[in-house]
């Protein structure tokens, strides 16, 4: 049923995502023109290119992204001691380090400097990556190798960290990561992800019954507004896409039972 789920949501998304959607209409508004359809095909067409430009002038990205990243603090001081730190994947791209042969990141590469850093501040502490592969046509190419490979780069030994190479979404991240570090009663363990992917991320952690420290990074606004952005063309449709695809999955992931609430925040 999980695996089904999982599918569903991939295809799901990769039709109706603002991004793709936004183009399919765009496309199917030309080729209607095209073929003699003019007045339904404008109407496409116009409609398309009203949020294309929407998104491009006002920051629809800020009004959304701005509550999930504020959520929770940033934890500082971390505590003197903690007996353990999880790292979300989502950083890497996988098939570009297979065919390089050198780490590559993509742009929350945060999320691994920072579990890098901490392994250096708590020598004692158990570390864990759980992060497999989300794609639904990759599932050859694990982020976790990518993962080691940064890791080495970084002096990190890898046999310092548990890895968990099979989960493809953020629920099976928190159950591999919590059979791999059995986590005992009163322990501190601190969480490291996206700030705009930690409301989700807790959640999901709660509902497992495990209270963790979450520790945002990879911060995407400065946390205040402003509405007067400039002209961002289609990068500020990818951006809109992403929040939206969020602010989802934090209803979708409710919805189901996998998170503690709907819009976790801090006890």
């Amino acid at each position: 049923m999980d695996t089904v789920l999982w599918v569903i949501s991939k295809v799901f998304w990769r039709i109706f995502s603002p991004n793709n959607s936004l183009l399919l209409i765009l496309l199917a508004g030309v080729c209607l023109v095209f073929f003699g359809q003019e007045k339904l095909g404008k109407k496409l067409v116009v409609f398309a290119t009203a949020f294309l430009l929407l998104f491009s002038l006002v920051p629809v990205h800020q009004i959304l992204l701005i509550p999930i990243e504020n959520r929770f603090p940033i934890p500082e001081p971390l505590p003197e001691k903690v007996d353990g730190v999880i790292v979300l994947g989502g950083s890497e791209h996988p098939e570009v380090t297979k065919w390089r042969g050198q780490a590559s990141l993509v742009d929350s590469a945060e999320r691994l400097t920072t579990f890098v850093s901490l392994s250096q501040r708590y020598k004692n502490a158990k570390f864990v990556y759980a992060g497999g592969q989300g794609s639904l046509t990759d599932q050859e190419n694990k982020a976790a190798f990518t993962a080691k490979l940064f890791f080495e780069q970084m002096g990190l030994d890898p046999a310092r960290v548990l890895f968990d190479s099979q989960s493809r979404n953020t629920h099976e991240n928190a159950l591999n990561a919590l059979q791999l570090a059995k986590p005992k009663s009163g322990e501190k363990w601190v969480l490291i992800t996206s700030a705009w992917h930690m409301p989700r991320s807790v959640g999901i952690f709660r509902k497992l019954g495990w209270q963790v420290i979450p520790y945002p990074v990879d911060f995407k606004t400065t946390g205040e507004w402003n509405l007067f952005q400039g002209f961002n063309g289609l990068s500020a449709t990818s951006s809109v896409s992403n929040v939206i695809y969020e602010w989802i999955g934090l209803t979708y992931y409710w919805l189901l039972g996998r998170t503690s609430e709907l819009f976790p925040g801090p006890i």
